[in-house]
């Protein structure tokens, strides 16, 4: 009996051990996906469970604004213009039916881009089958002249569609559905299946297994890039255009020698983890000696290290052709006129960079400001005003620094340029307030460090070392609600094609929206080899750099309607489009 329970308790200790280490180094090594694709693998992309994914999406801040009434009334009108059956939507729910774990999606050729993929399913054969047949079904429908055939290889059967320019084969083999761009491709996969290939797979490569250590195991999916093939066929392509570089030289694509990321269901929050194995670029770390000049209604701070002589070495250079070669010829000539050199630049800025952007509640526009930390106020001062010549600024000097104000041009009266240099900091803003500011340094203990907020969202990620950002979301929606929300409701009015598409008297309540919207906070720091960058909130930083596009993108049809219909400020008698009013936006 004592033997019994000492063998228990070993067991015990042994298991708790074990969880202590997966919780010390939280990656696993998907091994059981990995193991099956070879060791030069050089793009992989995995989903462990999509049953699990679907789940955890439903417990998000960003579903539960979705699932708000006031949400989905407003979405009813856009949604309405979606057909209520599709290819999209059948292949959504064909898939859920599946209850798909490890799916994945990989190739080792980006030339002919040989893809093979698959996923464990958790239902009966027989459906499997069914779905299968409905999804190369529409394909066959929607490729005419694409030819079936099928072959056996060792006990697998293996359906072949064949067209013009693809190829595709399938099996199921046991729980597995298996696919590939190419016949030869399926078998080698099903070899490394049946355990008959014994060479090298791609969980066994060293650049692999470092990756996979800095990527979480609860991860809803995860991608791998091994950048090697693309590193060469960039070199190639300048080669031959003539713009080898030299022997020493290294482009950032070079440098990496693997890239990973991966995103986890945290909770009501989403977070992203990236990692780029490389070597270390600047070994200053950052020090975010502005936080303390951003006042506490900033909705966005970002700190990040930069080489300043390899980021700004243009401006040094011969400018090249292009739209921007003019300008960049002006500023060239004009550090040359002034004797700047290189060293001058490196010597007179520090390698932090921060921005910082408020929208206070009785301007038009936020306010940014961008700045940079001063080595040498001398030489900072000379190269400051070299550029401002070139572009006719004005000068002039208060609170110890000189200032810098560009031309008005009338054509956006809120906005005012300006750039000041100080013994400390280089800054530029985008209306002299609010660089005056930062150069005036407010006292600490009321701006953003102070703030709640801040700090809770900070501890979402880890000490950052290279960059650190973050945004008040809430915040930023409740400024763009209140600017735009007015101008949606008189376009919508004057616009018909606009109320089509949507209703702006039924845009949710301010507060419905910003009671789901947290902070997002990103850190990146070196280590283990390589960058690691982590960032957490109801979205990402990653995903609300593409919502920010995407809203881009929409303003820009948005003008565009308007060009094609009436001013929202014109007379009704007016409102039919104009030639000059119809001309196309100059591609941003």
């Amino acid at each position: 009996m004592k033997r019994l329970l000492l063998v228990i308790l070993l067991g015990v200790i042994a298991a708790l051990t074990a969880y202590y280490i997966v919780r010390q180094h939280p990656a696993a090594v998907p091994s059981t996906i990995a193991n099956l694709l070879p060791a030069d693998t050089a793009l992989f992309i995995h989903m462990p469970d999509a049953e699990r994914n679907r789940d955890a999406w439903h417990r998000t801040d960003l579903y539960q604004l979705y699932s708000e009434r006031t949400v989905q009334d407003f979405l009813q009108k856009p949604k309405s213009r979606f057909p209520e059956k599709g290819p999209v939507k059948e292949a959504w729910h064909d898939s859920a039916s599946l209850r798909m774990r490890n799916a994945f999606l990989a190739t080792n050729n980006f030339d002919s881009l040989r893809l093979v993929g698959g996923f464990e399913f958790r239902c009966q054969e027989k459906e499997v089958e069914n779905v299968i047949e409905r999804w190369k079904s529409r394909l066959l429908t929607k490729a005419p002249g694409t030819e079936r055939s099928s072959a056996d290889y060792e006990k697998h059967h293996i359906d072949i569609l064949s067209g013009g320019r693809f190829t595709f084969a399938s099996t199921i083999a046991g729980h597995q559905f298996l696919a590939a761009a190419t016949e030869e491709d399926l078998k080698a996969l099903l070899d490394r299946v049946d355990g008959r290939t014994k060479t090298p797979a791609l969980d066994s490569d060293a650049n692999f297994r470092a990756a996979m250590k800095q990527m979480p195991a609860d991860y809803a999916w995860m991608f791998y890039l091994q950048p090697k093939q693309l590193a060469q066929k960039l070199a190639t392509l300048r080669a031959q255009s003539g713009r080898a570089l030299r022997s020493d030289q290294q482009t950032m694509l070079e440098r990496i020698q693997s890239f990973s990321h991966a995103m986890v269901f945290d909770g009501g929050k989403i977070r992203d983890i990236g990692f780029a194995a490389m070597p270390r670029l600047a070994e200053t770390k950052l020090e975010r000696t502005t936080l303390t000049l951003a006042p506490a209604d900033t909705l966005l701070y970002c700190a990040f290290m930069a080489n300043m002589q390899q980021q700004f070495e243009w401006a040094l250079e011969p400018a090249g052709a292009g739209s921007m070669g003019a300008p960049l010829q002006l500023i060239s000539n004009a550090l040359s006129s002034a004797g700047v050199t290189k060293e001058d630049w490196k010597a007179a800025f520090g390698d932090e960079i921060s921005g910082m952007a408020a929208w206070p509640a009785n301007a038009k526009l936020p306010n940014a400001v961008l700045t940079v930390a001063v080595r040498d106020s001398a030489r900072a001062r000379k190269i400051a005003g070299a550029i401002a010549s070139s572009s006719g600024w004005q000068k002039s000097s208060r609170n110890n620094a000189e200032y810098y104000s560009a031309p008005t041009s009338g054509v956006l009266a809120a906005v005012s340029p300006t750039l000041a240099v100080s013994d400390r900091l280089l800054a530029v803003g985008l209306d002299a307030a609010s660089v005056d500011r930062v150069v005036t340094q407010a006292p600490p203990g009321n701006g953003l460090s102070a703030s709640e907020n801040f700090r809770a969202a900070s501890k979402l990620v880890p000490e950052p070392q290279q960059m650190f950002a973050y945004i008040d979301l809430a915040a930023l929606y409740s400024r763009l609600d209140a600017t735009l929300r007015p101008i949606l409701q008189m376009s919508a009015a004057f616009v018909p094609s606009l109320s089509e598409r949507f209703d702006p008297n039924k845009l949710p309540p301010t507060d419905v929206i910003t009671k789901h919207l947290s902070s997002v906070v990103a850190s990146q720091s070196y280590v283990d080899g390589g960058y690691r960058s982590e960032s957490a909130g109801t979205i990402t930083m990653g995903q609300a750099g593409i919502a920010a596009g995407a809203a881009y993108v929409g303003a820009m049809i948005f003008q565009q309607h308007q060009q094609k219909g009436a001013s929202p400020f014109a007379a009704p008698a007016l409102a039919s489009p104009s030639p000059s009013m119809a001309q196309p936006l100059p591609t941003p």
